[in-house]
């Protein structure tokens, strides 16, 4: 089912981290990021989490079942979950992308894709969100996050 489905956006620009939940609550229809269900009720997950990265960047805050959500808490997740949840998470981006066009290039260009061309936002912003996460897995010692997508 396509997250676009009866979208029409209205955006809060005072408090940086309300524009996505605005932007999601618009859907008729959401998937928790992490385990690919439908969900009514959601969290703002902070992919890398905000305590162990003061980072409320857009790409950074996506839509979770409640409950994955308190289960992942300050866990990063796995490169390998990433790389299953792929294609969420870039469904996701592209609508922050679509309808927060600057901030969010401003702000992947910045966290994620360092000197790399924007072009290649998609390919390189979800290999450089494994790079970071599993630079805070196996060098910082954070826990890694992983959960089985049923």
């Amino acid at each position: 089912m396509n997250l676009y489905s009866g979208f029409d956006v209205l955006i809060n620009f005072h408090n940086k981290q309300s524009i996505p939940a605005p932007l999601f609550n618009r859907f008729r229809v959401l998937f928790c990021v992490w385990i690919g269900k439908r969900i009514g009720r959601y969290a703002l997950d902070h992919v890398i989490p905000f305590s162990i990265w003061k980072n409320n960047d857009l790409w950074n805050l996506l839509p979770a079942a409640s409950n994955v959500n308190a289960a992942k808490s300050d866990k990063i997740p796995s490169p390998e979950l990433i790389e299953r949840q792929r294609d969420r998470i870039l469904e996701y981006w592209e609508i922050l992308h679509k309808h927060q066009q600057q901030r969010f290039q401003k702000e992947i260009q910045v966290a994620l894709l360092g000197n790399h061309a924007f072009d290649t936002w998609k390919q390189e912003g979800i290999s450089q969100l494994q790079n970071s996460c599993n630079y805070l897995i196996e060098t910082r010692g954070f826990e890694a996050w992983e959960v089985r997508v049923g």
